[in-house]
């Protein structure tokens, strides 16, 4: 087995001395001393993985020694005792889950599973069709702690996702943080991460030469902070990591932030559509269930909405009343809860509402012309449903109309800042859907290129794109121990001591959670890049 480590061990010679144990570094002839754990690891490193080594000694030293062992001979290897770096070694090619014809091995956080409540059924409904059909192509393993001696491995089956999922259950002991970064290296051949709210424990997946797919979908309640959590994501990434957005407008939004274009990936979610009944009796059934007969008298807009609460009420009350022969069907969750007077021409509704969820099919057939704002909030899937029932589009854009939809339908210009400010032109929204309502051969034409959606737009498909992306990147990577140590960056602070009731200045180890002495660690980072006699002379000089 292959390690993947940053360092190769030195020939060495351990020894016994008056009940310490001594390792001498037969290259340099440094004499290291060392405890018991260490002792034991240098048994398997080089030859084992770091998670190998963890797995083959717990059941004789406390996981967290193990993991305190195997950072001390590397912070020794960093000074080139015991250890050899091997920055400059080339990359040894190695047999992918592709080469070899087998599903890949993807972890899976179930960090998302946190946001349910926090997310629309749509979205939440997306990620799991996602992982049912991601369950095709891939095996599928997330990562469940307990307390040590609570419980054993076991596989369960998940019935939302129509696969079995496998759920490895990890003993770990009391306060123990740095598990799930260890257990990801247990051969895995990606990463999937679909929690939005990942952007504090992200270093916790960093995991040399294992590639991260990080899903980033359209939520309304995270628009504001959209932007700086896609940047925060982006700022965490490995070289050959991927974000997917599920919206090209998406894409070149971040391109206006000069993001590398080959680091973010469109894939749309897959659409569910029914057999269609035809436009004039979804109008009539959708009338009598709302008990609203204009429904079925009047030409039907839908709206599918990505606006902010505040400025969706503006906009919506303003181009209702400004079209009162037209009958608008408007999918908000926020505004179909909290928006409670709207105009008579306006239905709100939501897939919250089991019933509603039940019927929404036919509420999308009676569109005659769908809107929608393409802007992070929109559940872009509703739309592309909608169309594939043979519905032309009116994008509001400030992109133009949007690759997905080309053909099928015009955009109407609107600006948006970015920070949630979305301005649109009403008079000409107005002027073009009204437009867009009378019969002509421009409407049959986008009408029938609509209907391609159904194809086109599949779960499979999203799928099978998404493996596809860790096809692409799972190759060897040339992170060398220098990249890997600045995602564990340093603090240099002031330490308060109780006992005392002085401060102390001390350097605390993010990546090991605890303070440790500031000479010591500032010796140790000049040396990555100094002679020990260049070290010496700083410190002499620091000392008068």
């Amino acid at each position: 087995m292959v390690s993947n480590t940053h360092y190769d061990l030195k020939r060495h010679r351990k020894f016994e001395h008056e009940g310490d144990k001594y390792v001498v570094d037969l290259e340099t002839g440094n004499v290291v001393q060392v405890n018991d754990v260490e002792w034991d690891i240098l048994d398997h490193y080089g030859t084992q993985t770091s998670y190998q080594i963890v797995e083959q000694l717990k059941a004789n030293h406390k996981v967290t020694s193990i993991f305190e062992g195997i950072e001390y001979l590397e912070r020794l290897g960093q000074r080139g005792v015991l250890l050899h770096p091997r920055d400059e070694m080339p990359a040894q090619p190695t047999a992918n889950w592709k080469q070899t014809q087998r599903k890949p091995k993807l972890l899976v956080p179930f960090h998302f599973a946190q946001e349910e409540s926090s997310h629309d059924f749509i979205t939440n409904l997306n990620r799991y069709q996602m992982l049912t059909h991601l369950a095709k192509f891939a095996v599928l393993e997330t990562l469940k702690f307990s307390k040590t001696g609570q419980a054993e491995q076991e596989r369960q089956t998940k019935q939302d996702f129509g696969e079995d999922i496998y759920i490895r259950n990890i003993e770990v002991e009391e306060g123990h943080t740095r598990a799930a970064a260890w257990y990801a290296m247990n051969e895995y051949d990606g990463i999937l991460l679909l929690s939005q709210y990942l952007t504090d424990v992200l270093p916790y997946y960093q995991v040399p030469n294992t590639p991260i797919v990080h899903c980033v979908e359209n939520t309304q309640n995270g628009q504001n902070s959209t932007r700086e959590t896609l940047l925060d994501l982006y700022g965490h990434q490995k070289e050959k990591d991927t974000l997917v957005v599920n919206a090209s407008w998406l894409k070149t939004w971040l391109d206006e932030f000069e993001l590398p274009a080959k680091r973010v990936h469109v894939i749309n979610d897959g659409i569910n559509v029914v057999e269609t009944i035809g436009r004039a009796l979804a109008k009539q059934q959708t009338a009598a269930f709302l008990n609203k007969p204009m429904f079925a008298q009047h030409p039907v807009v839908g709206l599918i909405s990505g606006f902010q609460s505040h400025s969706g009420v503006q906009f919506l009350s303003n181009f209702a009343k400004s079209n009162p022969n037209i009958a608008f069907f408007v999918y908000d969750s926020f505004l179909a809860e909290y928006y409670h007077n709207p105009p008579d021409n306006v239905i709100l509704f939501s897939a919250e509402d089991e019933v509603i969820r039940a019927i929404l099919p036919i509420f999308l057939q009676a569109f005659d012309l769908v809107c929608f704002p393409a802007i992070p909030g929109t559940p872009f899937s509703l739309v592309l449903e909608t169309m594939a029932y043979g519905t032309p589009c009116i994008a509001l854009s400030q992109y133009g109309i949007p690759e997905e939809v080309r053909g099928a339908g015009v955009a109407v210009k609107s600006e948006w800042d970015g920070l949630g400010h979305f301005h649109v032109p009403c008079s000409e929204l107005s002027k073009t859907v009204h437009q867009w309502l009378k019969p002509s051969s421009n409407r049959t034409k986008c009408e029938r290129v609509a209907t391609e959606v159904i194809e086109k737009y599949t779960w499979d498909r999203a799928a099978q794109q998404t493996v596809h992306l860790f096809a692409g990147e799972h190759q060897a990577q040339n992170d060398n121990s220098r990249r890997l140590r600045n995602m564990f960056p340093l603090i240099f602070c002031r330490q308060y001591e109780p006992g005392t009731g002085t401060t102390v200045s001390r350097a605390y180890q993010t990546r090991s959670h605890r303070y440790e002495s500031l000479e010591n660690t500032l010796a140790e980072e000049l040396a990555e890049h100094h002679t020990s006699a260049e070290v010496e002379f700083v410190f002499r000089h620091l000392q008068k």
